[in-house]
């Protein structure tokens, strides 16, 4: 449930601090007072929407913050699993803080992400601007619209078929690339082969070129080599004065002194380890010095090696491992361009075989759509009829889209009669705005009960409405709101009068400057943002008397119609 929404410093807003309660929650205003700037600075705060132009010309940071309650666990167990984090029981913090065009999201005081955001944002309410009204008419959107109350098994088979469908593209392409002429098919193959038959008499090695780098250099350096290791020895063993012989006298002269101090003979001990170790690295070097030799033609022939290996590289613009997958796949292309026939005949059934697995999925998941669309266009008309469509028939027909795709073979077609006698026609055909505005509401209320969202929102889904059908409208609002929470921007009194909280959203003046303020109306104030909306400007006794009479009228049938 939304329990806040904090805005500051965004389009006409200074500062904002609303708190929400369970229920029905209208909110009511002039034309143009800014009643979206709510809405909207609520969709931002959940990544829904771009500041753009709310945002203001100065250096304060604008923050859009938005707090929510839960009581039910299996929401909080969706949250979890989107965020892959452990969330607190209770309340979940969303902030938005934005400067300089950038913007800082954090949930309960954690930096997150703006993909992170947005994916929880339908697992936290479900908001309907006006426009989303249009959407009904789309028949993709019908059909999305269906598979949403298929339930996971037929997701889980929708990216199965995803899946298929990618790989069988990717073979109907391979199957069009053989379509060129014979004549450039017969150059690539030249290519090719000249190609594969360089790389395969290069006879490359993995390793072998960084063998030879480090061969080449010790070769390309042997003088230098000869002689450092040579004056090393001479250091060591061979020159006058050398340090094993110096060791060795010193050796000679502790060994005197033993007797005098068990220390002396610890010292002489260690002296000796170190002749050892001196002993051992001039056998060490002095090996390696005669084995460090190499003829004119050796060093000629790993030049020669080392040239073949950096042409290729340069040529091919790769290493010594993407050579060798060069060479593999090179091979392969040529192997499928030298025996093309059977090559299309190969992948020809490989791509009828794929057809047949998709079909075969389209099939299930064109049964399960057939079966849910009868089932939910039922509970559409009893919605709607809630909402005073009297006559009302209504029907989700499934049919063949004469096409497969990722999304399956079918397209969706939501048909509709409101009066007596009339054929069922296509809703894009003969709904007027305040009948799609029912039937988005009928759509929404059975939505509601499917995905356990605790919060509804509305920016007047009640457009083209009046009279009775409004307070059918208002009723079934209320009912709604008796186990979700509602919050609905309104131009109708009769909605108005069924709030059980009542907010208004009014324009001033301030400092020469145009500023939104919202305040909650307690019932008298209520009454009166009523008396505005039946009698506009001018509001009489009567009429006042009449938005008195239509709040208790709310209030009684409320207490008669909630658990």
């Amino acid at each position: 449930m939304l329990t806040n929404l904090y805005v500051k410093n965004m389009a006409l807003i200074d500062e904002a601090d609303i708190d929400f309660e369970s229920g029905l929650t209208v909110l009511t205003g002039e034309t143009g007072a800014g009643k979206s700037i709510i809405l909207d600075s609520l969709a931002i705060a959940l990544g829904l929407k771009n500041p753009g132009e709310m945002l203001r010309e100065n250096d304060e940071p604008a923050v859009a913050q938005v707090s929510f309650y839960f009581k039910d666990s299996a929401i909080l167990d969706k949250l979890q699993s989107i965020l892959d984090e452990e969330l607190p029981e209770g309340d979940l913090i969303v902030q938005r803080k934005i400067l300089s065009g950038r913007s800082q999201f954090k949930i309960n005081s954690i930096a997150v992400n703006a993909a992170q955001v947005k994916g929880i944002a339908p697992v936290l309410l479900d908001l309907h601007a006006q426009r989303d009204n249009l959407r009904l008419l789309k028949e993709d959107n019908q059909l999305e619209m269906v598979d949403y109350f298929c339930g996971e098994d037929f997701f889980e088979k929708k990216k199965i078929l995803a899946l298929k469908y990618s790989e069988y593209l990717q073979k109907k392409e391979e199957l069009e690339s053989f379509g060129v002429s014979d004549h450039d098919r017969e150059r690539e193959a030249d290519l090719l082969r000249f190609e594969v038959n360089e790389l395969e008499a290069a006879a490359l090695k993995p390793g072998e070129d960084k063998d030879l780098e480090e061969r080449f250099l010790k070769l390309q350096n042997l003088q230098k080599i000869k002689e450092g290791t040579g004056e090393a020895l001479g250091l060591l063993s061979y020159s006058e004065g050398n340090v094993s012989d110096m060791l060795g006298e010193a050796r000679r002269a502790l060994s005197r002194l033993e007797e005098y101090d068990p220390a002396i003979a610890k010292m002489n001990e260690a002296l000796g380890d170190a002749e050892g170790i001196i002993n051992d690295s001039v056998r060490d070097i002095s090996s390696y010095a005669e084995e460090t030799d190499a003829s004119e033609e050796e060093f000629y022939e790993i030049s020669e090696r080392l040239n073949v290996y950096n042409h290729l590289k340069t040529k091919y613009s790769a290493d010594t491992e993407g050579l060798l997958k060069l060479l593999y796949e090179k091979s392969q292309r040529l192997e499928k361009i030298s025996d093309l026939d059977n090559a299309k005949e190969k992948l020809q059934k490989e791509i009828e075989r794929s057809e047949e697995e998709i079909k075969k999925i389209c099939s299930g998941l064109t049964e399960k759509r057939k079966e849910t669309a009868q089932r939910l266009g039922s509970e559409i008309v009893k919605a709607a009829e809630d909402l005073n469509f009297n006559d009302i028939r209504f029907k989700i027909s499934i049919e063949p889209a004469g096409y497969f795709n990722g999304n399956g073979a079918d397209k969706a077609r939501f048909l509709i009669s409101t009066n007596p006698g009339e054929d069922l026609k296509p809703l894009n055909k003969v709904a007027s705005g305040g009948e799609l505005s029912r039937i988005m509401l009928a759509v929404k209320t059975v939505t509601a009960q499917a995905d356990g969202v605790e919060t509804l929102i509305f920016d007047e889904i009640d457009t083209g409405i009046s009279g009775r059908t409004a307070q059918k409208t208002a009723e079934k609002m209320a009912v709604i709101a008796d186990d979700r929470q509602i919050i609905c921007i309104t131009h109708l009194p009769q909605i108005a009068a069924m709030g059980d909280y009542h907010f208004l959203i009014e324009k001033k003046v301030e400092d020469n400057r145009s500023i939104t303020e919202i305040r909650r109306l307690d019932d008298e104030e209520s009454a009166d943002e009523i008396s505005r909306l039946l009698g506009g400007s001018e509001i009489t006794d009567n009429v006042r008397g009449s938005a008195k009479e239509m709040r208790i009228m709310a209030k009684k049938y409320k207490k008669d119609n909630r658990s």
